[in-house]
């Protein structure tokens, strides 16, 4: 066991527990990023806001398990007189009991390992959106400048063209 009492093993549990719930969330996040990639392969946009709305709901949640997730740093901080932002790996060790050492290793091992994967996916998912857009964009230019019909200068030697679009550009 650390150099604190039970008490603060408690604080311990919580941290771990916490962090647990956000693995949980980010694995979460994780599926519906693979999921948007093969909606934004298929091109299948109606289902794209519906996995944005659960996204939106799991980044909400994340952010209360992480203002909960500080106030136990602030709280291992207090108990060991240290600022919270050196609360490193070697002052949880001292802190925490050598199962609850364990427990927290592992767990912010794997949440490494999936964050890792979550921004890789992500990043994937950027380009395809960006992709897409740019697919709109030339689609919607096809069809503004369809129709144009080059023709002869004028006296004044302006360009006469005369056109007619599927889309008025003005709107």
């Amino acid at each position: 066991m650390g150099a604190f009492s039970m008490k603060e093993e408690s604080i311990g549990f919580a941290l771990i527990e916490n962090l647990k719930n956000q693995l949980q969330a980010y694995k979460e996040l994780t599926d519906l990023a693979e999921e948007k990639s093969n909606i934004l392969v298929k091109g299948n946009i109606e289902l794209l806001e519906d996995i944005t709305e659960v996204e939106q709901m799991l980044i909400l949640k994340l952010g209360k398990l992480e203002k909960e997730r500080f106030a136990l740093m602030n709280q291992i901080a207090e108990k060991t007189g240290k600022n919270v932002s050196e609360i490193k790996n070697n002052i949880l060790r001292d802190f925490l009991s050598s199962e609850e050492i364990g427990a927290f290793s592992a767990v912010s091992d794997e949440l490494k390992t999936v964050l890792l994967y979550l921004s890789e996916k992500n990043e994937t998912n950027e380009k395809l959106i960006r992709n897409t857009l740019d697919y709109i964009d030339f689609s919607i230019k096809l069809l503004t400048d369809a129709g144009e019909v080059p023709t002869n200068y004028s006296s004044e030697g302006t360009n006469n063209k005369e056109a007619f679009h599927f889309i008025d550009k003005k709107a």
